[in-house]
């Protein structure tokens, strides 16, 4: 290396030692030892997530705002808020699904495979099992299925799925094929994500033959949860007190 190369390369790294020396300075935070690229990240990352709190704490103030500014529009006008009261009563009842809802959507129909079990197979292979039903559900639910139901009973979030000898057990109660799943979203978007590629149906299902019929609804109707509720033991919860 000659000396005018050596140089340059010397006045590079003073560079890069002035810098991080330089944000060492102004930085409000203490580090222990020098500030590396990665400890630089982290604090971006920090920035960052600062920022996203701050977006969602301001959208939850507007959101408030426009509350209050219903409640108080409907006061003046009929000298009460029970109407906007009734409007967010059903709401809830519709998120926490024991109302009956409608909306575009798909039905899905699944049953047994009619092939022949091939030599040194497991006819286990053939039938729906419950493992089927789960993975269908989540396909649904992650691709924007707002509501849910096997053979009408309507999928919550505390619904149990779980074979039962030659049937599967749905909250309690036995389903045999054909099995009928029900999903309110985008019929478009509902049935593009059951059939795309290496989707649950097109890896193992087809596979053996499982019976997979889809059909877009433009108006389906899905009944509410019948059953009691399981909610026994959580509690609503403020800062980490019990309320």
């Amino acid at each position: 290396m000659n000396g005018k190369a050596y140089k340059y390369y010397l006045f590079i790294l003073a560079a890069i030692i002035g810098f991080i020396t330089a944000v060492q300075l102004k930085s409000n935070i203490t580090y222990q030892g020098i500030v590396t690229i990665p400890k630089l990240l982290d604090l971006q990352n920090e920035i960052n997530n600062m920022e996203v709190e701050n977006k969602q704490l301001n959208d939850s103030i507007r959101e408030q705002a426009m509350r209050l500014a219903e409640y108080k529009a409907e006061v003046e006008d009929t000298g009460s808020a029970f109407g906007i009261m009734k409007n967010e009563l059903e709401k809830a009842r519709n998120y926490s699904n024991y109302s009956t809802v409608q909306g575009p959507g798909i039905v899905m129909t699944l049953n047994d495979s009619k092939q022949e079990v091939v030599e040194g197979g497991d006819i286990a292979w053939y039938l729906i099992h419950d493992l089927d039903i789960l993975e269908i559900i989540n396909e649904l639910k992650m691709a924007g299925a707002e509501a849910i139901s096997i053979n009408d009973e309507r999928v919550t979030a505390t619904t149990g799925i779980r074979c039962g000898g030659p049937t599967i057990n749905i909250d309690g109660k036995r389903h045999t094929v054909p099995f009928v799943i029900k999903a309110i979203g985008d019929p478009k978007v509902l049935e593009a994500s059951a059939l795309a590629p290496e989707s649950y149906i097109e890896l193992y299902m087809e596979y053996t033959g499982i019976q997979v019929e889809i059909e877009k609804v433009e108006n389906l109707t899905i009944t509410g949860y019948r059953g009691q509720s399981k909610l026994r033991h959580q509690r609503k919860t403020e800062d980490g007190e019990e309320k």
